[in-house]
């Protein structure tokens, strides 16, 4: 389901908020219950690692400046091709949930998946699963979600995948008795950024430590050196081949990119703000520059820590993708938690985005 709201100011009934929460953001099982209110974003607390390098542009000049005035506790991460360089920032060490940008994770798996099949894509995936990989990203849609994380192995299978990236401080969500789970993955925004570079610049595999060293220790019980000895050889050169295959080859990363550069208007608020220009007001935020392509995925949901009524919850709210044009070429995940509930209903909803986009525009003039 998509959503289309105005800023913070603006006045959305409850039912409204009521049915987007329910239906669009997922309600989530019932946990221990935790505090609404919401971070005052502490200047002093706002660091940016590394330190650019002298002479070179720094990304997120002026940013912590900016979040000084802001609620909520934020995670940043880019990469610059032109300076080869990632950038770090965050005001606190909030757990911070994907939301719905974990469906682009959900993609990479299954395109990883024909792709070590051998099946041609996007022309040889069976035309259902393209049906529900077009809805998944580029209208959000939850329960074409549900069926290709549930059938595709889960959040086991998509566990196992992030290791390849590797993806090591994301916890994906486990599918519950009344709930989904994808929603509820724990991650961070360095994390989110590898896998936006996996789509925008390609990577090979990081082979799987666990499984080569325990096939090396079954190598080892082996009774006669020379089987000893070739078993290892063999397990050492599937490893080494596995180092060698990219994660999603050119065909995977162009089809998954179309899709994100496909998303329905009212959902290409966050990182869009900035490239296609500063006026970027809903329903239908930034108008797209046919200068600049933008790749996007956001993701936006209520705490699944809180337990009072859906519009008295804190928000999180979320902007991965790939930029490029005019003379930019970067890679940008933006995470949010704790937005304040404020007004009620989808007030934090709406103040996330603001936070994203003020702080997508400081980074596309810094690299300008």
């Amino acid at each position: 389901m998509s959503l289309s709201s105005s800023p913070p100011r603006s006045r959305i009934t409850f039912a409204i908020a009521l049915l987007v929460a329910i239906f669009g953001l997922g309600v989530v099982s019932p946990v221990r219950a935790e505090a609404g209110s919401a971070a005052l974003a502490d200047g002093a607390n706002c660091k940016v690692t590394p330190e650019p390098p002298a002479g070179t542009p720094a990304p997120f000049e002026g940013v912590c400046d900016y979040l000084a005035a802001r609620e909520g506790v934020v995670q940043a991460a880019i990469y610059d091709k032109a300076g080869d360089q990632t950038y770090l920032l965050d005001t606190g060490d909030d757990v911070q949930y994907t939301a719905s940008i974990v469906k682009v994770d959900v993609l990479a798996r299954w395109l990883n998946g024909y792709q070590r099949k051998g099946t041609k894509i996007p022309s040889e995936i069976p035309y259902s699963i393209r049906y529900l990989m077009g809805r998944m990203i580029q209208n959000s849609d939850n329960a074409a979600t549900t069926g290709l994380f549930h059938f595709g192995g889960g959040c086991r299978t998509l566990t196992r995948f992030n290791l390849l990236i590797p993806m090591d401080d994301t916890k994906v969500g486990c599918e519950s008795d009344n709930y989904y789970g994808w929603g509820n993955t724990q991650t961070t925004a360095a994390d989110q950024l590898r896998l936006m570079q996996v789509y925008a610049y390609g990577a090979n595999q990081r082979p799987l430590l666990g499984a080569t060293r325990k096939s090396l220790k079954k190598c080892k019980k082996l009774g006669k050196p020379a089987k000893r000895k070739a078993c290892k050889r063999k397990t050492l050169r599937r490893a080494d081949r596995m180092a060698r295959n990219p994660i999603l080859n050119q065909s995977a990363r162009d089809y998954g990119l179309s899709l994100m550069q496909g998303v329905e208007p009212d959902q290409r608020f966050g990182i869009t703000c900035g490239p296609w220009g500063t006026t970027c007001d809903a329903p239908n935020w930034a108008v797209p520059d046919p200068e600049v392509t933008v790749s996007l995925k956001n993701g936006w949901k209520t705490l699944p820590t809180c337990t009072d009524p859906i519009p008295q919850c804190p928000w999180q709210v979320n902007s991965t993708g790939w930029v490029t044009g005019k003379g930019r070429d970067y890679a940008l995940s933006v995470l949010t938690t704790r937005d304040p509930v404020g007004t009620g209903d989808v007030y934090g909803f709406n103040y996330g985005i603001e936070t994203i986009q003020g702080i997508s525009k400081l980074v596309w003039a810094n690299l300008g």
